[in-house]
Order: structure tokens, then C-alpha cells, then sequence
């Protein structure tokens, strides 16, 4: 996300908006009634990250959980089977390359990284030159 906001904002669209039955005691917390979000039901992390195998999506949906009594500790996390599944860790000169042709993420599609600038800025030089011609 570009701000804490909208960083929230995304986590919920993808994990859901949370409640007391996923996470107990969450109307107590000091802030809760401080922002609202509109209600989000979850999407499987299947679909988020359609590329990852089956013991990357345990590790996750185990550490992406609100309650932190039900998340996983980092102790148990570092101890998970994925972090003991090859590949293992390697040197950056060893580590696989995406495919070339593999269409970019979501994210960077709706957020573009890459704006060709002069061109958004044409119309608006054009009109300051215009101007300035008159």
C-alpha cells in the first residue's frame, strides 16, 4: 500500500475484514472504532498467488492470521517443512529467473511502475505554451 491506510485496506481485501469470531477481543482494542473499512470476505491465497506451491500457502495462511493466539509463532514458522524444502537457500548468481514472458503481477498492473512521464505531461506543456504564446 502507498500509506499505513491503504496498506490495511489491501490486507483486508485479501484476508478478509475481521470480527470477532476470527479474531476474539477485536472490539476492545483502543482504536477499533477509529476507521471503518467496507466488509471484505476472504480470498483463498490459492488465488492471490496462484504460482505458489502447497507448502508455501500452508506456511502463509498459517502466519496470516489476525488472532495472534492462533498464528504461528516465527519459532514454529522457521521450523515449518517449507523453509526445509528444496530449493534451499542459494547465492543470489544461483537463484532461478522468472520466465521472461510471465505477465507482471496485479499490483504493478493497476499501480504502473514504469510511466512514460514527458507523455502525461505533454498535454499540460502544451496548454502552458499556449498560454504563454497569447
Amino acid at each position: 500500500g502507498e500509506s499505513d491506510i491503504n496498506q490495511l485496506f489491501v490486507v483486508l481485501q485479501v484476508l478478509g475484514t475481521p470480527s470477532e469470531a476470527t479474531w476474539p477481543g477485536l472490539c476492545q482494542l483502543p482504536d477499533y472504532k477509529k476507521i471503518t473499512f467496507p466488509e471484505a470476505k476472504p480470498v483463498p491465497l490459492e488465488k492471490v498467488l496462484p504460482d505458489a506451491t502447497p507448502i508455501a500457502l500452508d506456511l502463509l495462511k498459517r502466519m496470516l492470521i489476525y488472532h495472534s493466539a492462533r498464528r504461528l509463532s516465527a519459532q514454529k514458522a522457521l521450523q515449518h517443512e517449507y523453509l526445509w524444502t528444496p530449493p534451499l537457500p542459494a547465492s543470489l548468481s544461483q537463484m532461478p529467473l522468472p520466465p521472461s514472458d510471465k505477465s507482471p503481477p496485479p499490483a504493478s498492473r493497476e499501480y504502473p511502475t514504469h510511466l512514460d512521464w514527458q507523455a502525461m505531461m505533454r498535454p499540460a506543456h502544451d496548454l502552458l505554451a499556449s498560454i504563454s504564446d497569447e
